[in-house]
């Protein structure tokens, strides 16, 4: 028994995980925004920029894994896994044309997408209330 349709279109399949990604990036976006006033005006050190960058990346994950969980009701971690990696997918490309995404900092990323993007999906499909 399958539940995918034969004349189901690629965009269709995957929306969910199109819109968990966008999702994860606003949320991401409004994290950096708000570390970034939190450095701002406790007057931190710079070096603390880096901390709060894979926070704040780890916070899109959680939110693109949650998503992809509550919307797809099983299989949590694996859908928040992978609506984590498509949600790293731009930021490896673009780090990688820079020069940023390689060694270290490139497994730590990757180690917080699966770890945050399969906690946000188990999350989302235990959830209690609807969306």
């Amino acid at each position: 028994m399958t539940t995918r349709k034969s004349g189901q279109s690629a965009a269709r399949r995957y929306r969910v995980y199109i819109i968990a990604v966008i999702l994860g990036a606003i949320t991401s976006g409004a994290a950096l925004l708000l570390f970034s006033f939190i450095v701002f005006s406790l007057k931190l050190p710079v070096s603390y920029s880096g901390f709060f960058s894979l926070l704040s990346f780890g916070v899109g994950c959680l939110t693109s894994g949650f998503f992809a969980g509550a919307s797809k009701r099983q299989g949590g971690l694996a859908a928040g896994i992978r609506a984590a990696l498509l949600f790293l997918l731009p930021i490896a490309l673009i780090s990688w044309f820079v020069g940023g995404f390689t060694g270290e900092a490139a497994l730590n990323k990757i180690i917080i997408a699966i770890l945050c993007g399969g906690a946000g999906g188990v999350i989302g499909v235990n959830r209690n209330s609807g969306f």
